[in-house]
Parts: structure tokens; sequence; C-alpha cells
């Protein structure tokens, strides 16, 4: 893995579902990149809307910081194993989600979520220390115009990974 690190949480766990092994390192070093290019889609896809679900506004500061370092683990998993992937659609996504990251990085920027030049995310110490839900609400909602591309890109990929290949 490169350029990220990963907090494995009991959130990120749920993200995986089914997949939930693929949230080590080790689990991911044994695994095909269609398996982890399917996993990281699909648990990508569910993040987004898990967030949506999520009660921003009255959660402590540890269950916010929780589900967003999932979601930027989530998406930083995705981001390297579409990377490295040698299928079409999976390269795609990894340029797609690197210029929508690319795209937002002001909004990103504004919640405390910073992009690094391989587009992979890092969340601010100072977001985590000054966590407040409203101002993740607005970025990380599956309304928002980065949530739905981010859920189209992750879709696409997913759909046309062959898991068993």
């Amino acid at each position: 893995m490169s350029g990220f690190s990963v907090a494995n949480n009991i959130t990120l766990r749920s993200y995986y579902a089914t997949y939930r092994a693929f949230t080590t390192k080790s689990t991911r070093s044994s695994a095909t990149t269609n398996q982890l290019n399917y996993a990281d889609a699909q648990a990508l896809r569910r993040a987004v809307q898990k967030l949506d679900d999520f009660d921003f506004e009255t959660a402590d500061k540890d269950d916010i910081s929780s589900h967003v370092r999932a979601f930027i683990d989530t998406y930083n998993y995705t981001m390297d194993s579409a990377k490295s992937s040698t299928n079409s659609y999976a390269t795609s996504t990894y340029k797609n989600l690197k210029n929508l990251a690319s795209k937002y990085s002001k909004d990103l920027e504004n919640i405390g979520i910073k992009e690094n030049s391989s587009g992979y995310l890092t969340l601010s110490s100072s977001a985590v220390e000054n966590i407040r839900g409203s101002r993740f609400k607005s970025l990380l909602n599956k309304d928002s115009k980065f949530m739905k591309q981010l859920t189209t890109y992750a879709k696409r990929m997913a759909n046309n990974i062959d898991y068993y290949a």
C-alpha cells in the first residue's frame, strides 16, 4: 500500500461487510487484484450509503472521527487496488477518483481532509481535534455531487470486475 495508513476499526469492517478480511494488510497481500478491486468498490459504495445514514449532528467526536477515517481508508484502498489493476475499468476508476479528489480539494480541505499528490486522502490532525459533525455532513452525504460521483465510479468498477477471475 502506498501513501496512506489504515486505522482498522469496526466501521471500516462494516463498510467491507462480507469482504471484511480485506481490511488487513496481510489478507490484502494474498488476494488477487480482481478480488481487491471488487471488494474495495463495493465497500466504497457501502461507505457512501452508511455515511448518508450517519447522524453527524448528534454523534460524538470519536464516532464522527471513526466514520470519516473509515471512509478515507476505504477510498484509499480503492485507489490503491485500482491503481495496480490491469482491468481498464479499474484503472479508469483510479484516474477518475484522483481527478475527483483534485476537483473537490478545496471542499475537502474545508472539512479537514487533505489530498496528497497521488490522490490519496488523509484526515488532518486539526480536523480530528476540532471535529464538528455539521462540517462533514454537507460534503459526505449521498446527495452531494462529490459522493454521487464516487458512487458512480465505484458502481462502474464493481460491475465490471470478475471477482473469481
